[in-house]
């Protein structure tokens, strides 16, 4: 395995784990302890984790780049995205969030597919010029630079005066008590407006971000129709969910 897989596999771990042990990736990775400590000084060095003794924990994905975090949970979030997929019917108006989830689903919208698709996410909006049939509104605004997603007060005004069939939405943690959160108080607001202007809000949330709060509140457990994730629908941690009336995919 290269370096650069090797990192990649890293950083998916202890995302999706809370932490890394040296000793467990080495034999993961078919390499020795001391390539892997020289793996982790690197990721370190770039911090994008926080080394400590025997292993490594995370550091807060939002301060990385789109293209770092939209690296993470790849495998995840196709899975996500190909139970997703199904969803979308010609003829649908749809509005989609920023989230790296979301691209992914962007990539395999099939070709036969006619609908209109907003978006405040360049990355989408760009991914969605390659489609042949969708009509793209790029949702402008104040371009949050790390996010590559626009914010601010005209974006609030232009999703308030839309109507959609769905609505798209990465999230930031969920959970049945405190419904969806987001850390970041701007995207929390334009998603509160998302799902005001739709009539239907599908949320897609790779297992690590189910039953995890964030510092600001989205909307309330009801307020989301179905749960897309790349677990089971049967596993036990969806019950709660169940009984509130959610669909898990």
């Amino acid at each position: 395995m290269l370096k650069e897989e090797r990192h990649y596999h890293i950083l998916d771990k202890i995302i999706l784990d809370g932490k890394v042990l040296s000793a467990d990736l080495s034999i993961e990775l078919n390499v020795s302890e001391d390539t892997i400590r020289r793996d982790l000084n690197e990721l370190s060095d770039k911090e994008l984790i926080k080394k400590v003794h025997g292993g490594a924990l995370p550091i807060d994905s939002n301060n990385l780049s789109y293209g770092e975090r939209s690296n993470f949970n790849l495998e995840e979030k196709n899975i996500i995205a190909k139970k997703a997929v199904n969803l979308i019917k010609s003829g649908q108006v749809i509005i989609m969030s920023g989230s790296t989830t979301n691209l992914q689903l962007a990539k395999i919208i099939p070709a036969d597919i006619n609908a209109t698709i907003y978006t405040y996410s360049l990355p989408i909006a760009l991914q969605l010029t390659e489609h042949p049939s969708i009509e793209i509104i790029f949702i402008g605004g104040k371009l949050h630079k790390s996010a590559q997603v626009t914010v601010g007060l005209d974006v609030v005004s232009s999703i308030s005066e839309l109507r959609a069939d769905l609505c798209f939405m990465g999230i930031g943690g969920i959970n049945v008590l405190n419904g969806m959160t987001e850390p970041d108080w701007e995207v929390s607001h334009i998603k509160k407006c998302m799902i005001s202007a739709s009539d239907k809000v599908i949320a897609l949330c790779t297992q690590n971000k189910v039953n995890e709060t964030k510092r600001y509140t989205v909307a309330p457990i009801n307020k989301i129709d179905t749960l897309v994730t790349d677990k089971d629908p049967n596993d036990l941690i969806f019950k709660d969910f169940k009984e509130k009336g959610v669909k898990i995919l």
